[in-house]
C-alpha cells in the first residue's frame, strides 16, 4: 500500500538557511585570510617581544616596545574579529552549525577566548610598557617589568595552530545525538529509510 507523499494541510517545508556556492567561497577566503594574519601578527610579536627581552641596548628596548604597541592590539582585535565574524557565518551556513560539531564549538572558544584577551590582558600591558619606553625617551628613569611579555608570543601562536588543526582534522564528532538516530544514522541514510516506506 502506497502511503500519501504530500504534507498534510496547512504543514510548510522548511530548509535551514545556507550560503550559495560563491558567497560561501567568499566567507571562507576571508576566514582563511583573517587566520593567516592573525598568525603573521602572532610571530612579529614573538620577534619584538625576543628582541625586547634580549637587547642590552635600552635604546633599542625603548623603541621596541614602541613598535610593539603598534603592531599588536590593533592589528590582532581585527584579525580576531574578523575571523569570529566569518566564523560565525560559515558554521551557521553550512552543515557544521555553531554547537552541533565539537571540533566546532571548541574552535569557536578558543577564537572567544584569544579574541577577548587582546583589550583585557594585552592592551594594558603593552600601553604600560609603550609609555615606560616614552617617559625613558624623555629623560626619566624607567625600570621596566617585562615578566608578564613571555607570554602572548606563546599562548597565541599555540592556540591558533590548534584551531587551525581542528579545522582541518575535524575530530570528534557531534556534540549530541538528533533524537531517535541512536547515534547511527545520518540524514542520507534516513532519507533513504523514509523513501522505502513510502514506496513500500
Amino acid at each position: 500500500m502506497a502511503l500519501p507523499t504530500t504534507l498534510p494541510t496547512g504543514a510548510v517545508a522548511t530548509r535551514p538557511w545556507r550560503l550559495g556556492v560563491n558567497a560561501r567561497r567568499a566567507v571562507l577566503s576571508a576566514h582563511i585570510a583573517s587566520a593567516g594574519a592573525w598568525l603573521g601578527v602572532d610571530v612579529a610579536m614573538a620577534v619584538v617581544i625576543g628582541t625586547v627581552l634580549t637587547t642590552d641596548d635600552p635604546g633599542t628596548r625603548a623603541s621596541s616596545l614602541q613598535v610593539l604597541e603598534l603592531i599588536t592590539v590593533w592589528p590582532l582585535l581585527a584579525c580576531g574579529l574578523t575571523c569570529l565574524a566569518t566564523g560565525v557565518v560559515l558554521g551557521l551556513g553550512s552543515k557544521w552549525g555553531l554547537l552541533r560539531y565539537r571540533w566546532v564549538t571548541v574552535k569557536l572558544g578558543l577564537n572567544l577566548l584569544l579574541t577577548a584577551l587582546v583589550p583585557v590582558a594585552l592592551r594594558p600591558e603593552v600601553t604600560r610598557l609603550a609609555d615606560e619606553a616614552r617617559r625613558w625617551a624623555a629623560g626619566e628613569a624607567v625600570t621596566y617589568d617585562l615578566s608578564n611579555l613571555v607570554y602572548p608570543p606563546i599562548v597565541s601562536p599555540a592556540l591558533l595552530l590548534v584551531a587551525i588543526t581542528l579545522s582541518v582534522v575535524k575530530p570528534w564528532g557531534r556534540t549530541y545525538t538528533p533524537r531517535g538516530t541512536g547515534g547511527r544514522t545520518t540524514g542520507r541514510t534516513t532519507g533513504q529509510g523514509a523513501r522505502k516506506r513510502i514506496e513500500a
